[in-house]
């Protein structure tokens, strides 16, 4: 039976009055409350990718420290998307890549934007990024589930018993992608991450971290009571090897145990997670790095290998080795390198995530409130990059009560 042309008519006009005031809805948030801008270029790689369209939201909201910020600077059409480093009234410098606000280093207990992944052993070979062995001993087999460290002979301090990362480590540098290559600075501060399971024989574990002329080393000895010996070390070229930090580390004796060693900031940091116990957190600080003697320009360039891992007089398996580095801010642009930036009440300085390749607040000063449209909340283009915005800042330590 056919409907009528009124009675048609009448069906339509019940859905086109609400469909109105739904896309007027739309078009007044997109005016008022939200906006979609596309990002340009590589400044804030790996956080946002180039052509990635993200969520804005407009409206007065808190700004705290590293949150992401869309702008529009005067004079220029397009906004940007940029990270926020210094908050109104702050004084804030850029120290041989750190991030110095007052005077003072960030704590390790800060919450910041995640580490930047270097290398993950489940998508790069570990043969191919760390060197392993001597040309007299290799006691490195590769098993199904890492890589097993066979040195009941070797003796403590021999190189064949540490794995040493091959590859340059800059402020650029990104696992995975192809356009962040091994050129430009060094960057200053990284971490080594493992998972660790002991032998009958345990070995005594030796982790090595190197930044500018500073060798740091984490020696875990056996106690004979299941309990490790951990000692943080420290010992620049020229100078002898002191005590920075001590103490009794429990590592699990069947399974696996994660250890993490961190130089951020200038503090130093060990840390053991095993199943159903809270982590075990040894931490150090220092003033300042020793410059290289190679480095004679006082660039701050790190020589050879930047890290390493492995041990001697027993036997370790090591898988699901992971190296990251901090956000480093490269010394360009004038605003913040050479001297602080002061703040005023209503200013900010802002920063990209990929330093050598963004342009920012070095080298156009601080921005004003005025100048920030609104907070960026989702990726919502491509449609495989979607995700969250909202969650970029986390603790380094997962314990606020080290040892």
């Amino acid at each position: 039976m056919k409907k009528s042309p009124a009675t048609g008519a009448t069906e339509r006009g019940r859905w086109v009055a609400p469909a109105g005031v739904a896309l007027a809805v739309i078009v007044l948030a997109r005016l008022f409350f939200f906006g979609i801008y596309e990002v340009e270029g590589r400044s804030m790689v790996p956080t946002l990718q180039a052509g990635e369209s993200v969520l804005v939201g407009y409206g007065e909201q808190e700004i705290e420290r590293f949150d992401l910020v869309v702008l529009r600077r005067p004079s220029e059409k397009r906004p940007k998307v940029k990270r926020v480093v210094g908050l109104p009234g702050e004084s804030v410098q850029l120290v041989n890549g750190d991030l110095v606000v007052n005077g003072d280093r960030l704590s390790l207990q800060t919450p910041r934007p995640p580490l930047v992944a270097v290398y993950d052993d489940s998508v790069d070979p570990v043969e191919e990024w760390f060197q392993m062995g001597s040309t007299q001993i290799d006691p490195w087999k590769k098993t199904a589930e890492g890589w097993l460290l066979e040195a009941k002979g070797v003796a403590k301090g021999a190189a064949a018993g540490t794995m040493f990362f091959a590859k340059r480590l800059t402020a650029g540098h990104i696992s995975g992608d192809a356009e962040a290559g091994p050129g430009g600075a060094s960057a200053a501060d990284c971490v080594l991450s493992c998972d660790v399971r002991l032998g009958e024989q345990p070995a005594e574990l030796n982790f090595i971290l190197r930044e500018q002329g500073d060798t740091f080393r984490a020696e875990l000895r056996p106690t004979g009571s299941g309990t490790m010996n951990a000692q943080i070390l420290q010992r620049w070229k020229g100078g002898e090897e002191f005590l920075l930090a001590e103490g009794e580390l429990l590592l699990s004796t069947e399974g696996w145990s994660t250890l993490r060693f961190g130089n951020i900031d200038n503090s130093i940091f060990f840390e053991v997670s095993v199943s159903d116990r809270s982590p075990q957190i040894l931490v150090a600080q220092y003033t300042a790095n020793h410059l290289d003697p190679s480095d004679r320009l006082a660039t701050g360039e790190t020589y050879g290998h930047r890290l390493g891992l492995g041990g001697a007089a027993g036997e370790a398996e090591f898988r699901s080795i992971k190296v990251f580095r901090d956000h480093h801010y490269t010394g360009r642009g004038v605003y913040g390198s050479t001297e602080p930036v002061r703040l005023g009440p209503h200013e900010y300085f802002l920063l990209g995530d990929n330093s050598p390749e963004s342009r920012d607040g070095r080298d156009w000063g601080p921005s004003s409130e005025g100048e920030i449209l609104g907070r960026p909340l989702w990726v919502v283009s491509p449609f495989d990059a979607l995700r969250s915005l909202r969650t970029g800042r986390t603790s380094l330590l997962t314990s606020s009560a080290p040892l």
